[in-house]
């Protein structure tokens, strides 16, 4: 199960990090299809191949990365409170960085969300997951 689950990973992951010269763009078509209720079965399709299985940054891509991917347990501690839900579908949409401080290296995933439709069921879902995460205070 681990070999396959990095071996996907690493498959959908690779692509998007040859071509990261700014913000990554996934090719629609590419990522899988997921269920836009279940917030774990998106994290492990579209975010654990950098931010890991653990939500640590030690995903199997975070080594071919120029910046670790961040550590999502530490949300709340770095966010007092945590993400609002703007700024977390800002970070998934590619649009929480002002262009005066360049752009991120995480891959845009709203496009993709849009997509398979009921983004906004996607990543409400995918921030509640995220959320769960979290370490204790």
């Amino acid at each position: 199960m681990v070999r396959t689950f990095i071996g996907v990973s690493l498959a959908l992951a690779l692509p998007v990090l040859a071509a990261a010269q700014d913000t990554p763009k996934i090719k629609l078509g590419t990522a899988p299809r997921t269920d836009a209720t279940d917030g774990a079965q998106m994290y492990q399709s579209y975010c654990a191949a950098c931010h890991g299985k653990d939500g640590k940054g030690n995903g199997p891509a975070a080594v071919a990365l120029k910046t670790k991917p961040a550590d999502l347990t530490q949300l709340t501690k770095t966010h007092p409170g945590g993400l609002s839900m703007k700024d977390f579908e800002d970070r998934v949409n590619g649009t929480a960085m002002p262009i005066s401080h360049g752009t991120s290296p995480m891959p845009v995933w709203g496009p993709v969300m849009k997509s398979f439709g009921n983004d906004q069921l996607r990543v409400y879902n995918l921030k509640k997951y995220i959320d769960s995460l979290q370490v204790a205070q």
